[in-house]
């Protein structure tokens, strides 16, 4: 949660620097223009982890463009998007060394069947780009750049058809599946708590093209389509960790981690694609 917050005053505080000085500048040349815009509806995290179901989010910002000619322009902005992926597994087990609240060692074990982990996330965009047109009422338009995202909000939650827990002593040779204070039980329909997921920055390249539309002197409508594609992994594992950890304390409360801290999990990417509408004055 801190991290979140201190990506939250970072990119509140770059969106101020950029736009102030942007907005400063705009009457005084008008061979700027400033445009609002919102896209979507595809937005998701790609991964290698499970069968993941591509979810949908939106986007919203402001841009600022200054022409170098009628053609050409270069532009900076803001935006907020959202990103959202179910992963499914049909089965999912695993089994580790751990010491119960008697300081017996045991080798935990847990076996899920209809694993599916959804996972959100929201980001503030600050995107650079280049984008050349051509002339006329009604103009073709290509735009390509870059932008960098801070995470500001990121959750996961999980649901269980079926989770199976115990607990194997081999020094006694003997497998417990009970009971339910130690951490050993079946349970169906299971659902976890909506638990934090911390991502990192992400760098992504970024592609729009479509039809601008003239209407008076000063304004414009853009409608296009877009995509974003992430170039870094913005998740670090860390290491792995098991989905489900065990804790010892009496009554134990497991604990669910995200399928993102699996040890084959290693390359996760933003990606979101759609219709872009922006209105632009110049």
């Amino acid at each position: 949660m801190k991290k979140y917050i201190r990506n939250y005053i970072t990119s509140i505080s770059i969106v101020t620097v950029v736009l102030g000085s942007c907005l400063n500048s705009y009457g005084q040349d008008k061979k700027q223009e400033l445009s609002i815009a919102v896209g979507g509806p595809f937005s998701f995290l790609k991964s290698n982890t499970g069968d993941v179901v591509p979810g949908n989010g939106f986007n919203a910002g402001i841009r600022y463009s200054y022409y170098l000619n009628e053609g050409l322009s270069i532009g900076i902005g803001a935006e907020y998007q959202t990103y959202s992926s179910d992963v499914k597994y049909g089965f999912y087990g695993g089994q580790y060394n751990a010491v119960d609240a008697e300081n017996e060692a045991f080798q935990f074990r847990y076996k899920a069947t209809n694993l599916r982990e959804q996972q959100k996330l929201g980001y503030v965009n600050i995107p650079i780009n280049i984008q050349f047109e051509t002339p006329g009422a009604t103009k073709l338009y290509l735009s390509a750049g870059a932008k960098i995202g801070f995470a500001t909000t990121g959750s996961y939650e999980s649901t269980f058809q079926n989770l199976t827990t115990s607990g194997y002593y081999p020094q006694y040779n003997v497998e417990l599946f009970s009971p339910a204070f130690a951490g050993f039980e079946s349970q169906n329909n299971l659902k976890t708590s909506k638990q934090d997921l911390d991502t990192e920055v992400s760098y992504s390249a970024t592609f729009e093209t479509g039809l601008k539309q003239k209407i008076g002197d000063r304004s414009a409508i853009y409608i296009g389509l877009y995509l974003d594609y992430g170039l870094n992994n913005i998740y670090d594992n860390k290491g792995s960790k098991n989905l489900v950890q065990y804790q010892p304390e009496l009554p134990v409360q497991l604990k669910y981690n995200t399928v993102l801290d699996a040890s084959n999990s290693n390359d996760i990417r933003l990606v979101s694609y759609g219709l872009k509408l922006r209105y632009a004055i110049r």
